[in-house]
């Protein structure tokens, strides 16, 4: 009969085994070591928010609609000015003036004579009432001018070396007539130079006196 069969272990290791486990864990150790570290998780950065504290006055005012604009003021548009009616006739003006031949004519010597004795404001004032006759009669012949009152509803009004005379009158074949003018004389005050004038209404017979209008010569 056989004895029982004793297997016994051996802890020998094999030279080549123990070079290859050692080579086995320095190429492990160098992997190790070239692995990039791990990177830290990021930190989420809190999420600051600000905070205004607003008195209730700006709470109401945040809260409350805006105003709505106001409208444009509207005015009521201007009326067009009104023309005032020019129903006024025009002033006739004579382009030659007669006076100073009226003058010269030897029958008017008693004329010059008296001119030469008055003031020299009368002097032109008498000159434009003989230019006004003169210019009349030519204008229209059916007037005969014989005598001029330059003052008979406004007093004429001299300045410098003009004369406007716009309440005269004049006197033609027994009737007196409105009339105004504007007479111009020469610097010397000798001559006139510009004369423009406008008949007016005849006169009614009871306001001679009140006017200072003779009935005769």
């Amino acid at each position: 009969m056989r004895g029982p069969v004793v297997v016994t272990l051996r802890n020998e290791a094999s030279p080549w085994g123990i070079s290859a486990a050692v080579v086995f864990h320095a190429l492990l150790v160098a992997m190790l070591a070239s692995m990039p570290l791990p990177k830290p998780p990021k930190r989420l950065e809190e999420e600051r928010v600000s905070v205004d504290i607003l008195t209730p006055q700006q709470v109401e005012a945040s809260i409350r609609p805006p105003p709505a604009p106001a409208a444009p003021e509207v005015r009521p548009a201007e009326p067009p000015p009104v023309s005032q009616p020019t129903n006024a006739p025009a002033m006739i003006r004579p382009t030659e003036m007669l006076s100073a031949k009226t003058l010269a004519d030897p029958r008017s010597g008693q004329a010059r004579a008296d001119l030469a004795t008055f003031a020299s404001d009368e002097r032109m004032v008498q000159l434009c009432n003989l230019e006004a006759m003169d210019q009349i009669r030519r204008w229209r012949t059916d007037y005969q001018p014989e005598r001029v009152v330059p003052y008979a509803t406004a007093e004429e009004k001299i300045t410098g070396t003009t004369i406007a005379a716009n309440g005269a009158a004049f006197r033609s074949r027994g009737n007196w007539y409105g009339l105004k003018f504007r007479c111009q004389l020469a610097g010397d005050g000798e001559s006139v130079v510009g004369f423009e004038f406008l008949v007016g209404d005849l006169v009614p017979r009871e306001k001679w006196d009140e006017l200072g209008l003779p009935a005769v010569h």
